[in-house]
């Protein structure tokens, strides 16, 4: 088990190390471009092996605490661990989504394939776990990191389920969709990663972490609904935009 749990772990590490690199480049190059189709299809491969590492480190992080993490606390392993889970989650579930939506356009039925749902009721159900961690142990980016997982899935199922859509909303599903993979890789990379290297900062200034933590949550969401607004106008009916000026 050691040896999975390793190599899991290096997987996670290069993998997430890999997409961080790559997510700036779609995300600025013209959108539909042949670079940003090609570099999204890598950036969307490596996300998807950043989240099945990770679901597996931390699962096994939470099945056998003492033998992973001799020299730790049971409960801060497991809490961590609950934490990663919830991170990797978070990234496969919205990866997924953003490509499937990009894919397939208007047709919707593939989100409503068991796996996906199954995907999006899990990180509704992790979340709420993880908030309700967050409230017991008194922790900022807990609570912070399971609300925006809370509202993430029930906004994932309801664009699945709701009726009707707006033109070419696909789109802006698909952008928040690997918007949100990014912020739960740059979260997951400045906890661990950062965590280690700013250790002495964290000791004097105690709100630095989660300053530093919760930022790419706020950064990102707020990215989401400026990227949302945007194209939503765009591809509006010109009609519908007339009678909005009257």
């Amino acid at each position: 088990m050691f040896l999975i749990h390793q190599s899991a772990l290096y997987l996670h590490i290069t993998g997430g190390l890999a997409a961080l690199l790559l997510f700036w480049i779609p995300v600025f190059a013209r959108k539909g471009s042949p670079i940003h189709k090609r570099v999204g299809r890598y950036f969307a491969l490596l996300m998807y092996m950043v989240g099945i590492s990770g679901i597996i480190l931390s699962s096994l992080d939470l099945l056998m605490p003492v033998q992973l993490h001799p020299d730790d606390a049971v409960a801060s392993v497991r809490d961590r661990a609950i934490f990663l889970f919830s991170l990797s989650l978070l990234v496969l579930t919205t990866t997924r989504h953003g490509w499937l939506t990009i894919t397939h356009k208007d047709n919707r039925q593939p989100l409503k394939h068991p796996l996906q749902l199954l995907l999006t009721g899990a990180l509704l159900a992790t979340g709420a776990g993880l908030l309700l961690l967050g409230l017991s142990n008194s922790n900022t980016i807990y609570i912070v990191f399971g609300g925006l997982e809370i509202v993430l899935s029930i906004g994932l199922l309801r664009y699945t389920f709701k009726r009707i859509t707006k033109p070419r909303e696909w789109w802006t599903e698909h952008l928040g969709g690997l918007i949100a993979s990014g912020i739960g890789a740059y979260t997951a990379f400045v906890v661990v990663g950062a965590g280690t290297l700013m250790g002495p900062l964290y000791s004097q200034w105690p709100w630095l972490p989660v300053l530093v933590w919760v930022g790419p949550g706020v950064i990102g969401g707020i990215a989401i609904g400026v990227t949302t607004r945007h194209y939503r106008l765009k591809f509006a009916p010109k009609h519908a935009s007339a009678t909005s000026q009257i």
